[in-house]
């Protein structure tokens, strides 16, 4: 079942989720082609090319499972691969071609319009085959996009994370055919503390359940670079606070595993700068804070529902007085605890923490405006 465009699969152990990874690495290739050379065929049309697919291991199910998503083939060399929905913008890109009008198109004319533009595409295309499907079809040439192998990525990670930290626990490992994260519990006083003495600073108290959490994410099919994240968890029911921008590394430019590498060493400075930075939030009074939290929320692309329900809850607990920053801040992060109540899945928290950690950026004193927001 892993071939089907919608799998996804979490682990709660460490060592499953390695051997997931490896065992996906070793079934998948890339390869390299010149992009003139490849061809999109739609399965309409392509009875005969459909025949031999079904006639290998899974082919009739693979060919199912893409007839219910994108309803392509992809020619790569002399083989001929179903295509994978995770693929779609990326040959897209590689095409040069953009636009909603593309997914109204029916297949057998948008494989016609993907060919035209293929064929007058210079240089190489580097496509990612795993589970049955061409998964993805970037730039290859070497200024282009860089493969991060994924099972080195999280090994060095993992060891890295062990060897560093004084009490380390594997929270979980998440793979589907878009996104592959990985996240770490830790307790190390370096980091802890740095919280806690900020708190006591303006006369707060740490929760005494607080622990440190790091993630990391990458993608094979352009969605994500390879991305650490970095936050505390606090009380019982280990609610997020985020703490900032993710250390980057872009799938580009000859990114290599010793560039990740280095963002993983960069982790403890980062955590102690990104604590110490919300202590500037203390001395920032707001008047109106549910409407800054609004509206700042908006402003980060966060939906409409869940903005409401925040700024709502926050009224709820804070009544309708003033506060600092830091206690807007920490409302705005309520967010993403009540996504997850909601069952909100991983790539779609993944992405509301990216827009949590960008809403550090906006000055508030500019959106403590008073009146009815209108969600």
């Amino acid at each position: 079942m892993n071939y089907q465009d919608s799998f996804a699969v979490s682990f709660s152990e460490k060592e499953n989720f390695l051997d997931f990874l490896d065992g996906i690495e070793e079934r998948g290739c890339w390869r390299v082609f010149p992009t003139n050379e490849i061809q999109v065929f739609s399965l309409e049309e392509s009875p005969a090319l459909c025949r031999e697919i079904e006639a290998e291991r899974e082919g009739g199910d693979i060919l199912q499972d893409t007839r219910a998503n994108t309803g392509l083939l992809l020619k790569v060399g002399e083989q001929h691969y179903p295509l994978g929905a995770t693929a779609i913008k990326t040959l897209e890109n590689r095409a040069r071609i953009s636009g909603y009008a593309l997914q109204d198109l029916g297949r057998a004319k948008l494989a016609r319009v993907l060919n035209d533009c293929l064929e007058v595409t210079r240089g190489k295309a580097l496509v990612r085959i795993h589970e049955g499907k061409a998964r993805a079809v970037h730039g290859g040439d070497k200024s282009d996009y860089a493969v991060l192998p994924m099972p080195e990525l999280f090994e060095a990670s993992a060891i890295h994370m062990e060897e560093q930290y004084e009490r380390v626990r594997f929270l979980s490992g998440y793979f589907d055919h878009w996104l592959v994260t990985a996240s770490w519990e830790i307790q190390d006083r370096r980091l802890l503390d740095t919280y806690r003495d900020m708190l006591l600073q303006y006369g707060q108290v740490a929760d005494p359940e607080l622990t440190a959490q790091i993630k990391v994410h990458s993608s094979d099919v352009g969605i994500s670079g390879a991305n650490i994240f970095y936050s505390l968890l606090t009380g019982k029911e280990r609610k997020p606070l985020v703490l900032g921008d993710p250390l980057r590394l872009e799938h580009s430019g000859g990114a290599s595993l010793a560039d990740f590498s280095r963002n993983l060493s960069q982790v403890f400075a980062r955590y102690r700068e990104a604590v110490e930075g919300l202590s500037g939030l203390f001395s920032e009074y707001l008047t109106y804070p549910a409407n800054v939290i609004a509206r700042v929320m908006k402003k980060a692309g966060i939906g409409v529902g869940l903005t409401a329900k925040t700024a709502e809850q926050f009224k709820a607990s804070h009544g309708f007085g003033g506060c600092n920053g830091y206690e807007v801040y920490c409302g705005i992060c309520e967010c993403i605890f009540l996504a997850q109540s909601e069952g909100a899945g991983v790539r779609a928290l993944t992405d509301l923490e990216e827009k949590v950690s960008r809403c550090l950026a906006f000055p508030f004193k500019e959106y403590d405006i008073p009146g009815e927001v209108r969600y």
